[in-house]
């Protein structure tokens, strides 16, 4: 494989730290309502964060964003600053690791990516004293 610079790629090149992998997602109906069920929520201006502990070897993150509110391209926006988000903040979360589902609410759309990672930041920290 070669890339912009003619330089070869390796498959494992590929796979970086930053990189938001199939297994960091949440997939499936049960698995949103596993962590609906035994998890907790918090309240971070206009995102719900639903937080639960998940067993596994790395978090993973799930994203609700209704269709009633937004039309398709600002649902996408939103969605795409969710996961940026996520990449880079995955390393630096605390254990255990966490199914973490983010739900959108109206006024997510004003929500800049910087001012999202700072209300997010907050949120996870109370929520760490709860846990502990």
């Amino acid at each position: 494989m070669q890339a912009e610079h003619g330089a070869v790629v390796s498959a494992t090149t590929r796979c970086r730290p930053l990189s938001f992998r199939p297994e960091e997602r949440l997939k499936k109906r049960s698995e949103y309502q596993r962590v609906s069920r035994e998890g907790w929520r918090l309240s971070c201006g206009p995102f719900v964060l639903s937080v639960a502990p998940n067993g596994l070897p790395h978090h993973r993150l799930g994203l609700v964003v209704q269709k009633r509110y937004w039309k398709a391209a600002t649902r996408n926006r939103i969605k795409r600053c969710l996961r940026e988000w996520f990449r880079h903040a995955k390393s630096t979360l605390p254990p255990p690791n966490l199914d973490i589902v983010v739900i959108a609410r109206p006024g997510a759309e004003t929500v800049t990516p910087a001012r999202m990672a700072d209300l997010f930041g907050e949120c996870l920290k109370r929520g760490g004293r709860r846990m502990a």
